[in-house]
């Protein structure tokens, strides 16, 4: 049982870099893309969101079903393994634990706002020009 509590929370927080990391990078895409202004590039990374977004979506349901399993544990495993390391390895799961959740938050709450600009962009997009013309 320690091995699965191990990976789960090994994995819960590879899902947690991931979801960040592909927030930062959509970030990046849709900055650039806007600052482009060009209709192609805009189109491009509005075509390319949906895709983009997989990988934080798969990241997030991880987070999920991952930190319930951790947070029933977290008393008897986690918890227990950093008071054996002291005090200082406590604080710092502590300190870990909210920094991570309050990104999170902020991540869920910033990729809001994004996917109302995607669709702010993907309206204001005129209709590409049929092919041959």
């Amino acid at each position: 049982m320690a091995i699965f509590l191990m990976m789960n929370n090994y994995f819960h927080d590879v899902a947690t870099a991931l979801l960040i990391t592909s927030a930062l990078v959509i970030l990046f895409l849709a900055r650039s893309a806007e600052q482009t202004g060009e209709a192609e590039v805009i189109r491009y990374f509005v075509g390319l969101y949906p895709k983009l977004t997989i990988l934080a979506r798969v990241s997030m349901a991880w987070i999920v079903l991952g930190g319930v399993i951790r947070f029933l544990n977290f008393m008897s495993f986690e918890m227990l393994q950093a008071e054996i390391k002291g005090a200082t390895v406590v604080i710092a799961l502590v300190i870990k634990h909210i920094l991570i959740f309050t990104v999170v938050g902020i991540g869920g709450y910033k990729w809001r706002k994004l996917s109302n600009r995607v669709k702010e962009l993907r309206a204001a997009l005129p209709e590409p020009a049929p092919e041959g013309q």
